[in-house]
């Protein structure tokens, strides 16, 4: 009898999930899916599964996690791209502008 009772609220359980697949739907309007916790039967082991995305440079095949990173990759790194932040006093070139402040700061200034 206790058997019984405990199987069918084991099946209770499972008849009031929600969602029966591995991916919750986007509720938050982020555009991806998300990994979902999952038990499987009787057993209470989860099985969580992942899903991965990438995203890859068609000029030189280098895989990146968001496409923020592709872009950024693709905008600056990739190829041989000109530096086109120049120092003022000595001309030496940079890619990014945070490296042509902090140059300023460390061999011009003071």
């Amino acid at each position: 009898m206790l058997e019984r009772k405990a199987r069918s609220i084991g099946q209770e359980s499972q008849d009031s999930l929600p969602y029966s697949s591995s991916k919750v739907p986007d509720t938050l309007g982020c555009g991806g899916d998300y990994p979902v916790q999952m038990y499987s039967g009787d057993s209470y082991m989860p099985m969580i599964q992942t899903i991965q995305t990438h995203y890859v440079c068609t000029d030189c095949g280098k895989k990146y996690k968001w496409l923020d990173s592709l872009k950024r990759h693709q905008r600056v790194d990739c190829g041989n791209k000109e530096k086109k932040f120049s120092c003022h006093v000595c001309d030496r070139k940079f890619k990014y502008r945070y490296e042509l402040r902090n140059h300023i700061t460390a061999h011009h200034c003071g």
